[in-house]
């Protein structure tokens, strides 16, 4: 809920108006920002250490690199769409930046 409401911060402060493309997104926005999350999570859960700073350090050397690794290949995936021409292309680059730079 938390990046849904910073997303709809960002949308006027970006020039954006609330409309179809935004409202999409919105949509979008709870799937992009909960999958690196629930990866780590997953990982924590299943680690083998009783305190919560070794659980940390089984999740992120199980997941981090995986996790980092996606995150990266989809901020250059929404780089790329910020040289096309059709606006929506473009703002749904911005939308993905977005949402995986403050989600990571």
């Amino acid at each position: 809920i938390g990046i849904s409401v910073v997303f709809l911060g960002f949308v006027p402060i970006i020039g954006w108006s609330l409309g179809e493309n935004e409202c999409i997104f919105l949509i979008a926005v709870v799937g992009l920002s909960v999958d690196y999350s629930v990866h780590l999570l997953h990982a924590y859960h299943h680690g083998k250490d009783t305190d919560r700073e070794g659980r940390c350090r089984h999740a992120l050397a199980e997941m981090g690199i995986s996790v980092i690794n996606s995150s990266v290949t989809t901020l250059l995936a929404a780089a790329i769409l910020f040289a096309c021409g059709f606006y929506f292309f473009l703002q749904f680059g911005a939308f993905i930046f977005l949402v995986i730079g403050l989600s990571i």
